[in-house]
């Protein structure tokens, strides 16, 4: 029990100085992500990842601390970020792999590594070829064994082609994002309140599964970028008809994001922390207007509970952001941070 004490006590006074070496004037925002990033990385870090979260996991988290990197331009979890990202032990299914595309190539924007974009480009070619057929009329399948089309192999499919057309220029990556999309589009996926849902059944139909948070953030992020890298707007409009469904409809009553069910094992916290990670770019991609200014209130409101849950930065983030959950971890925690910059200004 001393040494519990101790350790609790330790870590407290390393938080507290690895806030005090950051300038005077650091902003608020930057000040309070910073403190969560260094609770993730001091509890839950290892040399080539982080502790209690599922191999998937480790990419969106290593996608977060990019964007906090990015953002604040503290840069102390960089060699972090180059060892985690090379880690490519436990990919399994179709979308582990381009989960782990996308994590590369925004770590070979900051370091232009080729090794990450041939490795990237290769994996996506290999899913690409081997994976999409006409069965539902299209679509990329879950798994190798080809049992279930759905939502989030698709947009993370979408994604990677937009980010690997950013970064190559080659037109073929373009192309499939506009194709990914329309077929996506058409699926029957999408509800009428914008809000997606899971998959597909054996008869290629909208299957009634839950509309995961998740499911809705990876598409917000396909669409913005598709916006940026063909200049039409209906992209981003589809992306603010998502955002809005999700702030409005998938919250508790006192509108904070949340799931149809907690019971999602170890894959759940993290799934709100890819819905803020999109949410964010696409709100730095909106112009002003009302639109813009309800996503960021919600996402500042969600911000400050979050930010209280974490005992201002001294504590672990539950997975529910109502609390007393117990689901804290680093997908949890990295969770709590992406909120975090998505309220930023």
């Amino acid at each position: 029990m001393v040494r519990a004490a101790l350790a609790g006590l330790l870590f407290v006074f390393g938080s507290a100085a690895a806030r005090a070496e950051m300038p005077l004037e650091t902003p608020d925002w930057q000040a309070r992500a910073g403190a969560v990033a260094t609770y993730l990385d001091q509890t839950w870090g290892k040399p080539d990842g982080w502790k209690a979260s599922e191999n998937w996991q480790r990419f969106p988290i290593i996608d977060v601390l990019i964007d906090y990197q990015r953002r604040s331009g503290d840069a102390r979890w960089h060699a972090k970020i180059a060892a985690a990202v090379r880690n490519r032990q436990g990919l399994v299914l179709n979308d582990d792999d381009l989960w782990a595309v996308i994590t590369h190539i925004n770590a070979w924007e900051i370091d232009h590594d080729p090794e990450l974009l041939a490795w990237a480009a290769a994996t996506y070619a290999r899913i690409v070829a081997a994976h999409w057929d006409d069965h539902c009329g299209g679509g990329l399948w879950w798994d190798p064994q080809h049992s279930y089309k759905n939502a989030i192999t698709n947009e993370l499919l979408l994604q990677a082609s937009t980010k690997l057309y950013r970064a190559t220029g080659q037109a073929v990556y373009r192309d499939w994002a506009v194709r990914t999309w329309s077929w996506f589009a058409g699926s029957g996926m999408i509800g009428a309140d914008g809000l997606v849902n899971d998959g597909l059944d054996a008869q290629c139909r909208n299957n009634g599964a839950p509309r995961w948070t998740y499911n809705q953030g990876v598409l917000l992020g396909g669409l913005n970028d598709l916006a940026a890298i063909t200049g039409d707007g209906q992209y981003r409009t589809a992306a603010v008809r998502t955002a809005l469904a999700a702030t409005r409809r998938l919250v508790t009553q006192t509108g904070l994001l949340t799931e149809p069910s907690d019971a999602l094992g170890r894959d759940g916290p993290m799934f709100k922390g890819v819905f803020a990670l999109h949410l964010g770019h696409l709100i730095a991609g909106m112009p002003e207007g009302p639109d813009r200014a309800e996503l960021q209130a919600w996402a500042q409101r969600n911000g400050e509970v979050v930010w209280g849950l974490s005992a201002c930065g001294t504590g672990p983030i539950d997975g529910v952001w109502t609390g007393g959950s117990g689901q804290v971890g680093a997908a949890a925690q990295a969770s709590g941070l992406a909120i975090l910059l998505a309220g930023a200004p």
